[in-house]
């Protein structure tokens, strides 16, 4: 029971984190050595292009 809300939570949040992914992959780290800091730039890349979308979206709605 738990592994179907596991697969459901990481289908509804895979396309929010997609553009930290991306980054990492472009960049070359994908998590596989615990000192590339993948999780670091992932939130990092996450954190700005969605701070930057909710800017845009509510300059929009303002």
């Amino acid at each position: 029971m738990n592994s179907s809300h596991a697969t459901i939570s990481d289908t509804v949040l895979k396309p929010f984190l997609l553009p930290g992914t991306v980054v990492c992959n472009i960049i070359g780290i994908n998590g596989s050595n615990p000192g590339d800091y993948s999780n670091l730039v992932r939130m990092l890349v996450n954190s700005l292009i969605w701070t930057v979308a909710g800017v845009i979206v509510m300059a929009f709605l303002a």
